[in-house]
């Protein structure tokens, strides 16, 4: 018997594995396909079609632009959309910082401290991710008229501030994850739980941090029913409400209407294109530690 006989069995099992890997990706890859086609067409026609005029949108609905037209951008930001814009960008970064701060102090305190009522009150924050924001509208308006903060830029951030609850679910997992001697190291050399938790774990967390922050960032710029309800004054609008009024106000204009949400969606992209390494290492991280 030849040495050469003893390898068959490990090449015949390494083929089969290839054909086994090849055959999941004949079945996944077609499939993954499909649905990129199905999530990113909608994006490129918007694309598109905001450098068609109306009459070419409505004459063939699918066709690519013949040159590019630009008044409706012009028409856009002539509309007020930089004040909008402005208005979105100030609520947004101010609530997506204050939900940092407030979920990352109140993960910390349900991941190291122990008290009565820790787990009863921790299943209540997360009831609050059960509840759709648009249930609890009406009892946000009756508490901001109180305060007197209907039609400002108050009205919507202390709003978004509630939205702490996921937040403070990543951050908390993530927490819990850290070694126990990690933790304890910091204590036996004197660190206080403020150095602890600004100087040991707030720069461990910085995937998750940046996991809380994009998605709080999308929800909050897209959001719509909140300044609706608050928001009186046009001065005060953000972005996606100053769209919609703008069509409203002029009628119906496809291309204005395309052009305008293609600059909204600019910002959270590139908002992603700039923590995407963060974000996917923060989604990775909690799956692994979850």
């Amino acid at each position: 018997m030849t040495s050469s006989a003893f390898p068959q069995p490990r090449a015949r099992s390494r083929s089969r594995r290839l054909r086994a890997a090849l055959a999941r990706y004949a079945l996944v890859y077609p499939f993954l396909i499909v649905v990129a086609i199905v999530v990113l067409y909608p994006v490129v026609w918007m694309l598109y079609s905001a450098f068609k005029p109306d009459g070419a949108i409505l004459e063939n609905v699918f066709s690519l632009p013949s040159s590019l037209y630009l008044t409706n951008f012009s028409k856009v930001l002539n509309s007020g959309m930089d004040t909008w814009l402005w208005n979105s960008f100030l609520v947004t970064t101010v609530s997506v910082a204050g939900v940092l701060v407030l979920s990352a102090l109140a993960a910390y305190a349900f991941a190291v401290f122990d008290f009565r009522g820790k787990e009863a009150l921790f299943i209540l924050l997360l009831v609050g991710l059960m509840v759709p924001p648009q249930a609890i509208v009406i009892a946000g308006f009756k508490w901001m008229s109180i305060l007197h903060f209907v039609d400002t830029y108050w009205a919507l951030i202390f709003t978004y501030f509630g939205w702490s609850s996921f937040g403070i679910l990543v951050l908390r997992n993530f927490f819990q994850s850290v070694p126990r001697d990690v933790k304890d190291a910091a204590r036996i050399d004197g660190a206080s739980h403020w150095q602890l938790f600004t100087k040991i774990m707030l720069p461990l967390a910085r995937p998750s941090l940046a996991t809380v922050a994009i998605f709080n960032f999308m929800w909050v710029w897209n959001e719509f029913i909140y300044p609706l309800v608050y928001m009186q004054s046009e001065v005060h609008y953000t972005i996606p409400l100053g769209i919609q009024q703008f069509q409203s106000r002029s009628g119906i204009q496809y291309g204005t209407q395309m052009a305008g949400l293609a600059i909204a969606t600019a910002v959270p992209l590139v908002v992603y294109l700039l923590f995407r390494r963060q974000f996917v290492r923060g989604i990775f991280e909690g799956a692994l530690k979850g």
